[in-house]
């Protein structure tokens, strides 16, 4: 009868045990974000848009030797030629304009031209702050970060 009780198992094996902290870990990945809000992304989201825009503006202005400018407003932005002509985005929408989340607010209002050479037309570093993300485009290179 003791030989018996040598063989029953009594816990739960290693593999066991790392299969359900896996499944915790990925369920707390994809359920927590639920449960804290979603502004801090919505807010990431906006800026990482906002920096890609910034730097294709540079890029087509440097392309077509100037004439390119990123209009920002509260709300949205919009990506044209100094003359009101409509660009495309790098998704291929024409207009390329980029409305944020309702709970995402860009300051200050801001036309930014690029020359050229890729530089803005600001004549200063520019801070824009979208909710709790800032982005910065900076004076001399028009590199936005």
């Amino acid at each position: 009868m003791t030989s018996l009780r040598k063989f029953i198992q009594q816990g739960f094996t290693l593999v066991e045990l790392i299969v359900v902290i896996l499944l915790i870990g990925i369920l707390s990945i994809s359920i927590a974000p639920r449960f804290f809000g979603v502004s801090s992304y919505e807010d990431r989201k906006a800026a990482d848009e906002l920096r890609t825009a910034f730097r294709h503006t540079q890029q087509l202005a440097m392309n077509r030797g100037g004439g390119v400018q990123l209009i920002l407003t509260a709300s949205n932005f919009t990506v044209q030629l100094t003359d009101g002509t409509a660009l495309q985005s790098p998704a291929g929408i024409k207009p390329y304009q980029i409305k944020f989340p309702s709970n995402v607010t860009a300051g200050p209002a801001v036309t930014i031209t690029y020359d050229g050479l890729g530089r803005p037309s600001t004549g200063a570093t520019t801070t824009i702050t979208l909710g709790s993300q800032t982005v910065i485009i900076e004076q001399e290179t028009g590199y936005a970060h």
